[in-house]
């Protein structure tokens, strides 16, 4: 990461907030003093009391849906596991309609929210375009994770007719570091042309913004000085800071790259002491989210990946149920998903910490962990027995390369 002097230099220059300027009185920073909330990009903004009347309810609110596994991109922290590679052996993707009535299957639980984390790049699927559309027809908001390798335009302005929020990858101002990071030579220039064309567009020009960059901390390409300009660029923007450490699942799981839990209790730390002293705002942190952002997805939704598989978020991963057995309904309602849900999570990230504490499990062993030690206690439940015997666990384990079958010669 360039130091704060070269970083003064970098491509997006000339959109940084001049000193002189009170940074408190910038309109979005006025409204997340009242709602800390209007500073998270929009469909991601959901607050403690949203999530707590939907809780009541046994509403839904958000729903995770993964979209094809292709990716232009190398990058080592990626956190795919198993569940989120195509080309399984044995295991069949969801279509294009199947999706879609997923989709409708959660606007009816109450979801507002569609949110493509990416086992892949979005929007390299055959049924990208035709997904966004049926979602903004039900009025619901697509949240899209994209490196913005493949974004021009014409793709920008069609995604902000139809109220799509972006989450764009931008590890780093130094496109050289980018370029490192994916492993794809070109990258960074990519990223910052992307920017440039959705800050044109206005996406960072509505409270909540409907822009974010994701940006995932590493400590051989990250120093705390260099994510603390990052940090103030959004938050001078009205970009959202998803700033995190790895999430220590798929090629991100070794010790040797995960950013050790000190370390992530200095980055919040910082970005905590930078908005109270520079912005005016003041919140408890959470760790691993900066910002002040609280990830609540286990409590208020679902996450599906490419083969039907449904589990409680994309980043831990509890195997819940199965789409092609059992309804949406029936998953959200189970006694094991109300069991899972039943604690507040309110930004406690489990995988990461259960990493920190020293578990070893193997990447689908972590996936049925909690589920074992339930029943034992309980009694089986059906809709996740159907979906262990549907997803056939125990046959497939992770490769440096991708996913395979136990015992295959691939």
């Amino acid at each position: 990461m360039p130091d704060r002097q070269q970083a003064a230099t970098g491509p997006l220059d000339h959109l940084r907030i001049e000193p002189q300027l009170d940074r408190r009185s910038l309109p979005h920073i006025a409204a997340a003093r009242a709602r800390l909330e209007d500073l998270w990009a929009k469909g991601t903004d959901h607050c403690a009391s949203l999530v707590g009347a939907a809780s009541i309810a046994g509403r839904m609110t958000h729903l995770d849906l993964d979209l094809t596994g292709e990716c232009a991109l190398k990058c080592f922290y990626c956190d795919r596991t198993p569940d989120r590679y195509n080309g399984v052996p044995n295991r069949r993707e969801l279509t294009t309609e199947e999706r879609k009535d997923i989709i409708r299957q959660a606007k009816a639980l109450g979801a507002t929210t569609v949110e493509f984390p990416g086992a892949g790049e979005p929007m390299l699927d055959p049924g990208f375009w035709d997904i966004v559309e049926y979602i903004h027809t039900l009025g619901m908001t697509s949240v899209v994770f994209t490196s913005g390798y493949h974004l021009d335009e014409a793709d920008a302005d069609r995604l902000y007719r139809l109220g799509a929020t972006i989450f764009l990858k931008y590890n780093n101002i130094d496109t050289t570091v980018q370029d490192r990071m994916v492993g794809v030579r070109g990258y960074g220039d990519k990223a910052h042309g992307a920017m440039r064309i959705l800050l044109a567009r206005g996406f960072n020009r509505t409270i909540p913004t409907r822009l974010a960059i994701d940006v995932v901390v590493t400590p051989k390409y990250h120093d705390l000085s260099g994510v603390a300009d990052l940090f103030r660029w959004c938050r001078d923007n009205n970009v959202h800071s998803y700033i995190v450490t790895l999430i220590p699942e798929g090629m991100a799981d070794h010790k040797s790259i995960l950013l050790e839990r000190n370390r992530a209790d200095e980055l919040i730390e910082m970005m905590r002491r930078i908005d109270e002293s520079e912005y005016g705002l003041h919140y408890e942190p959470s760790r691993p989210m900066g910002g002040g952002y609280r990830c609540r997805q286990v409590n208020c939704g679902l996450f599906v990946n490419l083969f039907g598989e449904v589990y409680d978020c994309n980043g831990l991963s509890r195997l819940i149920g199965h789409a092609r057995t059992d309804s949406l309904e029936a998953i959200w309602t189970s006694a094991y998903a109300r069991h899972v849900r039943q604690r507040d999570q309110d930004g406690f990230c489990l995988v990461r910490e259960r990493q920190w504490e020293g578990s070893d499990l193997s990447a689908m062993g972590r996936k049925l962990e909690d589920y074992e030690s339930w029943r034992a206690a309980n009694a089986p439940d059906e809709i996740v027995e159907r979906a262990k015997e549907m997803v056939g666990v125990g046959r497939i384990e992770l490769a440096r390369t991708g996913a395979i079958a136990v015992g295959s010669d691939g």
